[in-house]
C-alpha cells in the first residue's frame, strides 16, 4: 500500500502538469488571434498591423512611378524607329533612387548602341586593312582600334527620349547616332614630289597603309589637289568630312663611302593632313636609304622609304586621336 505522503505528491504532480497544459493552450490561442486580427508588430509608437505595413510600401513604390512625365507608351520601346541612325534602347526596373534608375537605363541603351556601332567600325577596319583577308597581326590592330574607335565615337550619342511605364514602374531609355560619325573619314593623298623622286611613291604606300588604321583612303582626284595646300576653299569645303594630304620629298645627297663598298642616299620628306580649314598634322624629316655599292636606286629608295615612314607614322597617329 501507498503512503498517504506518497499520494499527495503524485496529486500535486498532477495538479502543476494540468496547469501547464491550460497555460501552454492559453498562450497558443492569444497567438492565433492577435496574428488574426492584427498581425501585432510593435514599434517605438505602439503597434502595427501587417496590413499597414503592406499598404506604406505599396504607397512608396506608386510614389517612385511618377518621377517622369506620364506619356503614352512610344513605338520605339517595341518597334525600330524608321531612321537611318544607330540607335540604341534600354531598360532599367526599380533601384535605390529614380536617379539611379534612369542611369542605369541610359547605360543599357548606351550599350545597345555600342554592339551594333562596333559591327561597323570592324568591318570598316577589316577592308580597310587587309580586305577582309587579316593576319594574327592585322586582327590585334583591328581589335584594338575597334574598341579605341567606338568609344571615342559614342560619345556623339544623343539620349533622345526617356519613358516611364507607370503600370511596371520601367524606364525606358533611346540613345541615337548620326550614320555620318560611325563612317570612316575619307583622306586623300597627294604626291607633289618630282616625278623622278621614286622613293616618295613608296613612301606615300607606307603612309596611305598607316592612315588606314584611322581612315578610308581613296583615290587621288586632281580636282582636290589644292585642297592639300588650301582646304578654306569652297570646292573642299563641300567634302567636310575628307580630309586631304600631301607629301613632297627631295634627294638631298647620294654618296659613296670612302672604300667604295658602300651608297647612300639622303632625303627629306615634308608634308601633313588638312581639314576644311585647319591643319591636323604636319611632318618634316630625314631620312637615308644605305646598301652595298653595287645595289641598285630603287633598293636605296625602299630604305629610305621604310625609314621615313617610322618617323612619321608615330605624329600621324597622335595627331588623328587628337583631332577626334
Amino acid at each position: 500500500m501507498m503512503r498517504i505522503p506518497q499520494i499527495l505528491k503524485r496529486l500535486r504532480g498532477s495538479s502543476l502538469g494540468m496547469n501547464r497544459s491550460a497555460a501552454t493552450a492559453q498562450a497558443m490561442v492569444m497567438l492565433a488571434l492577435c496574428g488574426t486580427l492584427a498581425g501585432c508588430q510593435t514599434t517605438a509608437g505602439g503597434t502595427r498591423s501587417t496590413a499597414d505595413s503592406v499598404v506604406s510600401r505599396g504607397e512608396a513604390v506608386a510614389g517612385r512611378c511618377d518621377f517622369l512625365p506620364e506619356s503614352q507608351r512610344p513605338a520605339w520601346v517595341t518597334t525600330r524607329p524608321n531612321t537611318d541612325d544607330y540607335i540604341g534602347v534600354g531598360q532599367a526596373g526599380t533601384n535605390e533612387s529614380p536617379e539611379m534608375q534612369i542611369r542605369a537605363a541610359e547605360d543599357h541603351a548606351r550599350s545597345s548602341l555600342a554592339s551594333e556601332v562596333k559591327v561597323k567600325i570592324q568591318e570598316q577596319l577589316t577592308q580597310n586593312l587587309c580586305e577582309g583577308q587579316c593576319g594574327a597581326d592585322e586582327q590585334t590592330t583591328i581589335h584594338d582600334k575597334t574598341e579605341s574607335k567606338t568609344k571615342q565615337t559614342l560619345k556623339g550619342a544623343k539620349i533622345q527620349h526617356r519613358w516611364l511605364d507607370r503600370g511596371s514602374c520601367m524606364v525606358w531609355v533611346l540613345v541615337t547616332l548620326p550614320r555620318d560619325k560611325v563612317e570612316l573619314r575619307r583622306v586623300m593623298m597627294f604626291n607633289q614630289s618630282p616625278p623622278s623622286i621614286e622613293m616618295a611613291g613608296f613612301l606615300l604606300g607606307h603612309l596611305e597603309r598607316v592612315l588606314r588604321e584611322d581612315l578610308a583612303v581613296v583615290p587621288a582626284d586632281v580636282k582636290f589637289a589644292g585642297c592639300a595646300l588650301d582646304s578654306a576653299s569652297p570646292e573642299c569645303q563641300d567634302r567636310g568630312r575628307t580630309i586631304y594630304g600631301a607629301l613632297a620629298v627631295a634627294l638631298e645627297r647620294e654618296a659613296v663611302s670612302s672604300d667604295g663598298q658602300f651608297r647612300q642616299r639622303n632625303f627629306r620628306a615634308k608634308g601633313g593632313l588638312r581639314l576644311q580649314d585647319r591643319q591636323v598634322s604636319s611632318f618634316d624629316v630625314t631620312c637615308k636609304g644605305r646598301a652595298e655599292a653595287r645595289a641598285d636606286a630603287q633598293t636605296l629608295d625602299r630604305a629610305a622609304a621604310e625609314a621615313c615612314r617610322d618617323k612619321v607614322k608615330q605624329t600621324l597617329r597622335q595627331d588623328l586621336e587628337l583631332m577626334e
